[in-house]
């Protein structure tokens, strides 16, 4: 019974792992507001007020706040192509400009110092 136990909570949380990193790897397609438990949640979605490229850092006002985020090395950034029926691209930190709609993920939720992955609207043609 012990056994069944203690492989039943294996699988369990296998299956929460895999799920996770299913969500990381696809994250990228998903549109700008719409990813799922994180959206609103873990995010936040606003438009760039400001960008300093020497410090890397940008300016987000969302929900009537305003939050400087630091863009690493390690900041993934993809061009939210959605609204046109196109795949998302892999964008860049010239991709980030004042008055575009952003969300932004942060490496550490409670500082919300660097952001994880931002994804950016495209400029309109």
């Amino acid at each position: 019974m012990m056994r069944r136990y203690a492989l039943g909570l294996l699988i369990g949380l296998l299956g929460c792992v895999f799920v996770a990193h299913g969500q990381e790897a696809t994250e990228r397609f998903i549109p700008i507001g719409q990813s799922p438990g994180l959206s609103g949640r873990y995010t936040s979605i606003g438009q760039i007020q400001s960008v300093d490229s020497r410090s890397r850092t940008l300016t987000v006002v969302a929900d009537g706040r305003t939050y400087s985020v630091g863009v690493t090395e390690r900041t993934r950034i993809w061009i939210d192509r959605s609204p046109f029926k196109l795949t998302a691209l892999t964008g860049t930190v010239e991709d980030l400009q004042p008055g575009r709609k952003v969300e932004v993920k942060y490496e550490d939720e409670g500082e919300r110092r660097f952001a994880d992955w931002i994804k950016v609207q495209p400029a309109v043609p």
